[in-house]
């Protein structure tokens, strides 16, 4: 960005500089380091196996085509749809119809039937660009459509994605209640048989894509208090009777993503509407959040390449004492602290995805992955602001909301006490 009738601001041309940064760039943003198999390889890595960490071909390709379309279609307005707090549906159309909103389906329902590092890959790269519309996306395909996949019938599979993968209808998970954030088996919203049916009472909040949803996985319980017996998932549409969504919630970060409550008054649903198992939804649901939590880092890696891209330009660019400030032992700790824990966290995060790949448990290291990036996330925004200067505190460059948007990542998707004490009770163990 040029403001030449600033003094000693951003030059109209970047500025050749020599900074010792070793190994600090190079090509990070396509070599993307991961664990995985070599193909050909039999599945489960065996002592003496070589470990790969690039990106296989077929990786390389969908990350360059996702980069190009949020560049082109999603960066242009990123800033706009944040201070306006609006989802763009245009732009999630297009991801409907070049196939990443069904990349882990099958095909036989329209899905495009990839790994998930393929989704981490999509994820990540939405989120560098806007990681509210990485959330939303997401929210989709992952926390609805994959759940579908996995745990419906061929019924609702066949009514419900569709229309979700085409990106002409959005989807919500209704978990998080007024009174049952981080202690999800506290939950209240109750489901009781009554005849051939189900009435549904609660309310749930935090519920991302709330009040534009078409559809709802809700979960509810259906028999006892606490514990993890007794859950049931249903799968409700916008306009049954007694479901309602209140406004959008104003946030300090992830503002295009939409996020609000859901209420439930006395909402009938059918067996049909079921997901999975009668009282068995909080076992399907932790068994199936597997994958989403394998893929939480990518938000925080997203969003921390974002800031590492934005200072490493800035820096080069900003003229300060005669100089680059990139040229200052200060901005370039700040540049390589930032660069080597993505680096890290990006690389973990691999790990985690290809753990589960192999149907390793993961509740250990997925949780270290989410608590380690998310700090990471927050670290980067706070630095690229710092390195920015003033003009890192005004919304005319984009940091401020990189680190607006990173601090959900400590919050969303399980706090970073929670992972904390998912990671203790794991070491302590026998």
């Amino acid at each position: 960005m040029e403001h030449p009738d600033r003094p000693n601001c951003i030059r109209d041309s970047a500025v050749e500089i020599e900074v010792v940064l070793p190994g600090l760039i190079g090509e990070m943003a396509l070599d993307h380091q991961r664990f995985s198999r070599t193909p050909g390889r039999a599945s489960g890595a065996t002592r003496g196996e070589i470990m790969d960490f690039s990106l296989s071909e077929e990786h390389r390709i969908t990350q360059a085509n996702i980069r190009k379309l949020c560049e082109r279609e999603l960066e242009p307005i990123a800033g706009l749809i944040d201070r306006e707090g609006r989802y763009p549906m245009d732009f999630h159309r297009a991801l409907g119809r070049e196939g990443y909103l069904g990349a882990l389906i099958p095909p036989d329902f329209g899905g495009s039937g990839a790994d998930l590092l393929t989704m981490y890959i999509v994820k990540e790269e939405l989120c560098r660009v806007s990681a509210g519309v990485g959330m939303s996306v997401a929210i989709c395909a992952l926390n609805f459509c994959n759940f579908l996949a996995k745990l419906g019938t061929e019924d609702q599979k066949r009514k419900y994605l569709p229309p979700v993968i085409s990106g002409e209808k959005l989807a919500s998970y209704c978990l998080t209640e007024p009174n049952a954030g981080s202690d999800t088996m506290g939950l209240q919203t109750r489901a009781s048989r009554r005849g051939d049916r189900y009435v549904i009472n609660g309310s749930k909040t935090f519920i991302t894509n709330g009040p534009l949803a078409d559809f709802f996985i809700v979960v509810t319980r259906t028999s006892g208090q606490r514990g993890v017996r007794g859950g049931t998932n249903f799968i409700l549409e916008r306009g049954s009777p007694g479901l309602s969504s209140g406004p959008p919630f104003e946030k300090l970060g992830m503002r295009c993503s939409p996020t609000s409550e859901v209420f439930l008054e006395d909402v009938e649903a059918w067996p049909s509407q079921v997901l999975g198992t009668e009282d068995q939804g909080f076992i399907d649901m932790f068994n199936t959040l597997d994958a989403e939590r394998s893929l939480a880092a990518a938000t925080a890696t997203g969003i921390a390449q974002a800031c590492l891209d934005a200072s490493l330009k800035y820096a080069r660019e900003r003229v300060q004492f005669g100089r680059p400030i990139a040229s200052f032992q200060h901005v370039q700790a700040m540049l390589v602290d930032m660069a080597t824990s993505l680096e890290l966290a990006r690389t973990f995060a691999h790990k985690v995805v290809w753990l589960y790949e192999q149907g390793r448990n993961i509740n250990r290291q997925a949780a270290m992955a989410k608590l380690f990036a998310s700090q990471m996330a927050v670290r980067a925004g706070l630095d690229a602001v710092q390195i920015h200067g003033g003009y890192g505190y005004i919304t005319e460059f984009p940091v401020e909301r990189y680190l607006r948007d990173a601090k959900l990542c400590e919050i969303g998707g399980g706090t970073t006490e929670i992972q904390k004490n998912i990671v203790a009770r794991e070491l302590l163990k026998n």
